[in-house]
């Protein structure tokens, strides 16, 4: 096939190896490339796959990392189901964007492109690689040197890399040297705060509001415009700024720069990661269970609606979207007042007792999470370690630097594994009920935002489901259930069943009724009013009734839990 026939689908392929990379002149000159080859080629058309591009950033054509989790893999996988038509072409900039694998792993690759008559062009010196040239010999050997030395190049790169980084950790580790390396916006080259560190914290400190990557991404900009280091940030980035050690000065696990948080702050916010504590927050809590109610139908979360000056109702979500297609609840809508009756009166003693031992348990597992983040750093830097140690030893070399490193992480991952034991133990003497905190208690009353940010770390919700509310402290644990059963128009009252766990509950089986009368609208509907809406507030106008004239608590819970 001759450069003047060649027409057809085109797709384009893209790729770089590291994330250093990201925001440099590599997409232009490959683009580039790509656009005056193709001006050349009219009578070919640029596709993409799925409408989306086809680009790999930061990952490595020498490990197949492409390959088994980029879109070149994601290209491939779709010219052997037939989705990309025969005679397409794939055009990469040199042949070294499609791979740095072995020969053997090249052809492998080679071969499920061409089995399925698809053709590669190199676009900076107007190669063709088609089907029909496999067997060419000329072409072969060209191929095969092509091949060979672009995964020679790259093993003598990442051989000199992994030499070059165990040496610079040596070097931090027993010298305390900080190592030459691209440093994070916030930071100057001799590793010293700069005039950006409070872009740095006020990312931790909104992540701990609850707010999401869009979320901060966009306040950061209202707040600092467009700053440097605002150029190129995006939700993903603001993730891995939150999860960079350099926040607290580490490197190799060693503290050689200036903090810009403290470690606190820190490992909270890696805690808040791995625990996904803030995902049925948003930034507009408006109302004390926002996130918390959940639909028993479908598992779809509870939205809070209200109008004009009616009371709030929930409903739920899916439902709604879906106009009743994807929920099987017989009911559109349920009470909000009936909710958080429910929470105010009969569950937030344990919500308390909870959030009293999540304190509690709170700087363990800050620093369980500090320790299980240090183990995986030095674990990796082992693997590392242990790989220059074998290579060394095939080549007849020197291994002393990479043996001397491998028996000091050792001896640290040995610690911290100890140390990590040991705050288990720990918690497990702090795992059951026992106690609310008053200073706790009182701070969240105060304060609705924070009060729901807490409810929701505990992961814990009330599911709404044939007009019967459902509490437990885990799926098949259920505590407390109130079961809706009508509103009476003379008592102006909605009326109800509650059952509680005799666990927790010294009244186990209570009727009562919310009294509709006693909610102020204008509290209730404008919590940003002069007299904000809080559960403290919130309490204060709900009236619950005892329709058996027994001897019922109000607080129905065992006094015990509250010291």
């Amino acid at each position: 096939m001759s450069a003047s026939e060649l027409s057809g689908n085109v797709y384009l392929y893209q790729r770089f190896s590291s994330q250093a990379q990201e925001g440099n002149s590599s997409l232009y000159r490959q683009g580039e490339a790509q656009r005056e080859w193709l001006r050349s080629h009219p009578n070919c058309v640029v596709v993409e796959l799925e409408g989306k591009p086809l680009i790999d950033s930061g990952l490595s054509a020498y490990s197949g990392k492409h390959l088994s989790s980029g879109s070149l893999g994601r290209l491939v996988a779709a010219i052997e189901s037939k989705v990309v038509p025969k005679g397409s072409i794939i055009l990469v900039e040199h042949f070294s964007r499609l791979s740095r694998m072995t020969i053997t792993e090249t052809g492998k690759l080679l071969d499920k492109i061409w089995d399925h008559d698809i053709s590669i062009v190199t676009a900076r010196d107007h190669t063709i690689y088609s089907p029909s040239m496999r067997d060419d010999v000329a072409t072969r050997m060209r191929l095969i040197f092509e091949i060979d030395k672009a995964h020679s190049d790259s093993k003598w790169r990442s051989e000199k890399v992994k030499s070059s980084w165990v040496k610079r950790e040596l070097n931090a580790k027993e010298n305390k040297i900080a190592p030459k390396m691209r440093m994070p916006f916030w930071l100057n080259r001799e590793g010293k705060l700069n005039k950006y560190a409070d872009v740095v914290r006020d990312i931790f400190k909104l992540h701990a509001e609850g707010l999401g990557q869009v979320l901060i991404e966009r306040s950061l900009r209202q707040k600092y415009g467009e700053i440097k280091p605002l150029k190129n940030v995006n939700p993903t980035k603001i993730i891995r700024i939150i999860q960079n050690p350099k926040c607290i000065g580490l490197v190799y696990n060693e503290k050689l720069y200036d903090a810009v948080v403290s470690n606190e702050i820190f490992y909270n916010a890696q805690r808040i990661c791995e625990e996904r504590l803030f995902k049925s927050v948003r930034a507009d809590r408006k109302w004390p269970l926002h996130g918390m109610v959940k639909c028993g139908h479908c598992g779809s979360g509870m939205s809070i609606q209200q109008s004009a000056k009616t009371l709030p109702l929930l409903r739920c979500s899916r439902k709604q979207r879906s106009a009743g297609e994807y929920c099987d609840s017989p009911t559109t809508t349920f009470p909000y007042v009936i909710a958080y009756h429910f929470f105010h009166i009969y569950l937030e003693p344990i919500v308390l007792a909870l959030l009293t031992n999540l304190q509690v348990n709170n700087k363990s597992k800050s620093k369980k999470v500090e320790l299980q983040q240090q183990l995986k750093n030095l674990q990796r830097a082992y693997t590392s370690a242990e790989e220059l140690y074998n290579e060394l030893i095939v080549e007849g070399k020197d291994t002393k630097v990479p043996l001397r490193s491998m028996t000091s992480i050792n001896e640290k991952i040995t610690s911290i594994s100890e140390e990590l034991e040991r705050l288990q133990a720990i918690d497990s003497k702090h795992s059951t009920l026992v106690s609310i905190s008053r200073d706790l208690k009182n701070s969240l009353h105060e304060d609705s935002k924070k009060y729901n940010i807490e409810l929701n770390k505990l992961g814990l919700k009330i599911v709404l489901k044939n007009k019967e509310l459902l509490f437990g402290l885990d799926e098949t644990d259920i505590v407390a259930r109130l079961k809706y059963s009508h509103y009476d128009r003379k008592l102006r009252g909605y009326i109800y069943d509650f059952k509680g766990s005799s666990e927790f509950y010294a009244n186990e089986y209570i009727s009562g009724m919310v009294r509709t009368d006693d909610w102020t609208i204008e509290r209730l509907l404008n919590p940003r009013a002069d007299l904000p809406l809080t559960p403290k507030k919130l309490a204060s106008i709900v009236y619950e009734a005892n329709l058996n004239e027994q001897a019922g608590l109000l607080f129905p819970i065992k006094r015990d839990y509250e010291n």
